[in-house]
């Protein structure tokens, strides 16, 4: 055989051998250890039956039940921790993208006209003695956390509660660093998404009755980001402190993405092949299709 045919045929052997390993991490490795489905919807809380959530880097696994939250060490499916759901249901659970923290919310069930609580508390899979929980009481029966908006550099952390429904209306508070607990005044109750910037204390909402994106900072102002030349609602604020709104029409399907930053404003990101629910979109999917496809190659903590 000739040298080149020798090289070849060598470089032929170690590509199958790197993707024969990418296959068992992927597949066996990383695999779920049971079936799950996720529905993490605005308006409704978290289905949990059994869902599966990995980390930023795949190093940790959660596992949600209904009676129980487990967290893994990946390598080896290695049981770290337990959570016992005693009266409590989980209605939101998340790996922070930057490190390995899980935000996890819970609620129990409330007779009529008894007040509710809800409770967040961030896991650190390593550090079981090291957790901290906000707690919100008070609240009408049935309130529940649907969504979560951290800031990591700001350690500012916004927290959306679900208080009515038909129509649905929400709440939305705010703790800090010195896990002070306030509730934030914004211009309605009708809200789909939040967000926040990376490192700075801005909430980013979108009022859903009026399809109309506002930002709120720390100090209390506000002011209408989306274009006065149609409806938008909120997709999400990436780690650079990019916002994604959607354009919506007449029936509140979304047609368009659009990208922008506050004090710069937005351009059209792509426009959808269809019109396309906007609680369907998100970060991932409002990316380019390649995009998407390069950073899920990665290993995403999102499930």
């Amino acid at each position: 055989m000739k040298p080149l045919q020798k090289l070849a045929v060598w470089l032929i052997a170690a590509l199958l051998f790197q993707s024969a390993i990418y296959l068992y991490f992927d597949r066996v490795l990383f695999s779920p250890a049971t079936a799950f489905e996720v529905k993490n919807v605005t308006g409704e809380s978290l289905v949990v039956d059994s869902n599966t959530f990995f980390s930023r880097d795949k190093k940790f696994m959660a596992i949600v039940k209904e009676d129980m939250v487990e967290l893994y060490e990946t390598a080896g499916k290695k049981l770290i921790r337990s959570i016992p759901m005693t009266n409590q249901k989980v209605s939101y659970f998340k790996w922070l993208e930057d490190r390995n923290l899980a935000l996890l919310a819970v609620y129990g069930d409330t007779a009529k006209g008894d007040s509710a609580k809800v409770v967040l508390s961030q896991l650190n899979p390593l550090m079981p003695d090291h957790n901290l929980s906000t707690v919100i009481d008070k609240l009408p029966p049935g309130s529940k956390m649907t969504d979560v908006a951290y800031s990591p550099a700001t350690n500012v952390i916004y927290m959306q509660v679900l208080v009515a429904k038909n129509p649905d209306q929400y709440r939305v508070y705010r703790t800090d660093a010195n896990q002070d607990i306030t509730r934030i005044p914004l211009q309605t109750t009708r809200i789909g998404k939040i967000g926040v910037l990376y490192d700075q204390d801005s909430l980013i909402y979108d009022n859903t009755a009026d399809d109309i994106v506002y930002v709120r900072n720390g100090d209390g102002s506000w002011r209408i980001i989306s274009s006065y030349d149609g409806k938008y609602r909120l997709i999400g604020v990436d780690g650079k402190n990019n916002i994604f709104v959607a354009k919506v029409n007449k029936q509140g399907l979304a047609e368009a993405v659009y990208k922008g930053r506050l004090r710069v404003g937005f351009e059209l990101d792509r426009t959808l092949a269809a019109p396309t629910e906007v609680r369907e979109l998100t970060m991932e999917s409002s990316k380019p299709p390649q995009e998407a496809n390069d950073k899920n190659k990665t290993g995403s903590g999102k499930r």
